[in-house]
């Protein structure tokens, strides 16, 4: 399993791109929460679109709780449209969205781009 992804700004929001073989666990959101934190100040934006294949996850709920939390405080305001293809959100997935909800975080889970990007309310970049 992997904890690697790349950020890049496009001029309209951060887009955020997991390996392929992406694992969730407690050490790779540090990772992802300070990393994102740093390009939402470097390049002044709050939108953020992530996206990957079908990822594993190694988290408790204590560990959802701590990950909304860390989302919430590294970047207060963030609007963040995660597209995790071949995904169906669970309880887990639902507490950790409330919790940085309730901490003035927006993330919604997506299984299509477009419907993500718009939910975000930007544009899709074609890439040649």
């Amino acid at each position: 399993m992997s904890s690697d992804f790349s950020i890049e700004f496009n001029g309209q929001y951060i887009h955020v791109i997991h390996a392929p073989d992406y694992e969730i666990s407690p050490e790779s959101n540090e990772r992802l929460w300070t990393a994102l934190a740093k390009a939402c100040k470097e390049f002044h934006c709050l939108k953020v679109f992530a996206e990957g294949p079908k990822q594993t996850r190694r988290m408790t709920s204590l560990d959802a709780y701590e990950s909304g939390d860390m989302a919430a405080t590294h970047i207060p305001g963030l609007k963040m449209a995660v597209c995790i293809y071949d995904y169906t959100p669970d309880e887990t997935t639902r507490f950790f969205k409330d919790v940085a909800y309730n901490r003035g975080a927006t993330i919604e889970f997506f299984n299509d781009k477009k419907k993500a990007l718009k939910w975000l309310g930007v544009k899709e970049i074609k890439q040649d």
